[in-house]
């Protein structure tokens, strides 16, 4: 599972990659990881909506696909994990970048263990030819609330900004990350969510509604609009490059998401019978009363005919009609104010506010 390389008397680290465990092992590092997970949740201030999924936790430490891959760093004193690093990495794509989480055990903070796992993590990554971070932080609104009169950093995107008296707000600026963007967590009930009345739908697209895999017939549109993701939405040419994609990767993505215990429930819209827009809600098999809103695209050349709103209408729909979902979670880019708008109108309620980070280390 690796050597550690700091000091034993501070905080042994361990570098983990996906299939590096044995059976036994990979049982007894799940239950920790799902422990520590609970008690970092649950001081979050977020809710226990947001609390590991088992599932989840268990194929992410367990396989790669042939376009992503995922590495873990625990921290332990004493054998007991009190610190964890996850990183999020791009096989084809995005290569020289790494997408990275850090988590500090409540009763521990304060220590420098934070400090000491992202210098561990940054020579390790840099080794690897990684060298851009994105990181992530979720500040619950009432958090925002209370530190509302203390010093604010600016997003780089132009609009919003977070305290720096958000201990995960100074973190990640002390360490020299970026604030480039900030999105709004908002979520809802489904039933309301599905209710709205936004108008005509142009006639000249039609929706359709699916869950689990994609339809083969859909394969090469999803492809496509999937790639424009990684170009058309706020912040993307800033954030990331380019990413390819084809049917076999989506193959891929679909069969990765059901590993992990999530079921996908997805609206396309079509004009005629090309792609124009998509929106998914991931729902867990592990917390089946939540579901997570995913990607939502509509491709430039399609814009302006309310396409976003209608498909998160149709696909809210069908979750509140067929599932088990009661609440969506959503994320949207706080310069997108279109979208923010109609989810208020769906009664969406601001639930957090997500920084988007992003440092580089060459």
């Amino acid at each position: 599972m690796g050597v550690p390389t700091i000091d034993e008397d501070l905080m042994q680290i361990t570098r983990i990659r996906p299939a590096a465990l044995s059976g036994a092992q990979l049982d007894s590092l799940v239950a920790e990881v799902v422990a520590f997970d609970t008690r970092e949740n649950a001081a979050s201030g977020l809710g226990p909506d947001f609390g590991p999924l088992p599932t989840q936790v268990r194929q992410a430490l367990r396989a790669s696909t042939r376009y992503t891959t995922r590495e873990f760093w625990v921290g332990r004193l004493g054998g007991e994990i009190v610190a964890k690093g996850t990183a999020h990495l791009g096989l084809v794509d995005n290569t020289d970048q790494a997408e990275v989480w850090l988590a500090v055990d409540p009763a521990r903070r304060r220590q420098g263990l934070g400090s000491a796992l992202l210098a561990r993590m940054e020579a390790d990554l840099t080794g690897s030819g990684r060298t851009r971070l994105l990181s992530f932080n979720e500040v619950p609104v009432e958090e925002c609330t209370a530190a509302r009169r203390q010093a604010h950093l600016a997003a780089a995107s132009g609009v919003g900004s977070l305290s720096l008296g958000v201990p995960s707000v100074a973190f990640l600026a002390r360490h020299g990350f970026v604030l480039e963007q900030l999105e709004r967590c908002s979520a809802a009930r489904t039933a309301t969510a599905a209710g709205i009345d936004i108008g005509d739908f142009d006639p000249d697209y039609s929706i359709l509604t699916w869950s689990g895999a994609t339809p083969e017939e859909h394969l090469a549109g999803m492809a496509v609009l999937h790639q424009r993701m990684s170009t058309d939405t706020p912040g993307a040419q800033r954030l990331s490059e380019e990413e390819r994609w084809d049917e076999e990767r989506v193959r891929e993505l679909d069969a990765e998401r059901a590993r992990s215990g999530e079921r996908m429930h997805t609206a396309l819209a079509l004009h005629g019978d090309a792609a124009a827009g998509f929106t998914e809600v991931a729902e867990s098999l592990d917390r089946p009363e939540a579901g997570w809103q995913g990607a939502t695209i509509v491709a430039k050349e399609h814009r302006g005919h309310r396409l976003g709103a209608h498909l998160k209408i149709a696909n809210h729909t069908a979750l509140a009609a067929a599932t088990g979902v009661r609440r969506v979670y959503t994320w949207n880019a706080a310069e997108n104010s279109w979208m923010l708008a109609i989810n208020d109108l769906a009664g969406f309620a601001t639930h957090a506010w997500t920084g988007v980070w992003q440092k580089r280390l060459a």
